[in-house]
């Protein structure tokens, strides 16, 4: 009986010592943020949204005129139509942490509001994610530069 119990109590622990692991993972994924795509107009920045899964999120980073790190988003919803977004919000911008993808979700890295691809426009409370303008022609996702800068101040 006693051998039972220990294996119990070993099994309850691994599964206690996975779950830890599993949570600090999630936790390094959002302090170190999410890897992001340097981008560049010609006259306007292009990119082809072919290989952008239903709730797939990619990131990606402009630098103005003025040499500013400007961050954004793209992601598909499950309808399959692309939307897109400042990283970061009204609310939490000040802080500069931006957003991170979690299992089809974005999660801001500052609250730790969550955001389901399908539903980001709507936000909770303040923390909204800024919607970026954009031009879908075909899989091609065209984004004006002076769109872009007009956010300046979120970064």
């Amino acid at each position: 009986m006693a051998f039972s119990i220990a294996r119990i109590r070993g099994r309850t622990a691994l599964l206690i010592a996975l779950g830890f692991m599993a949570v600090a993972v999630l936790l390094s994924s959002i302090a170190t943020g999410p890897q992001f795509f340097t981008v560049s107009a010609n006259p306007s920045v292009s990119i082809d949204t072919d290989k952008l899964g239903p709730g797939d999120v990619r990131f990606y980073t402009y630098h103005d005129h003025a040499g500013d790190r400007i961050r954004f988003l793209l992601a598909r919803d499950s309808t399959g139509r692309v939307k897109g977004a400042f990283d970061a919000c009204q609310r939490c911008a000040m802080y500069g942490k931006g957003y991170v993808n979690s299992h089809g979700d974005l999660v801001c890295r500052y609250c730790g509001n969550r955001y389901k691809v399908d539903a980001m426009e709507s936000g909770i409370a303040s923390c909204v994610p800024v919607k970026l303008p954009f031009q879908m022609t075909g899989h091609t996702v065209n984004i004006k530069p002076a769109d872009l800068e007009r956010e300046r101040g979120l970064f």
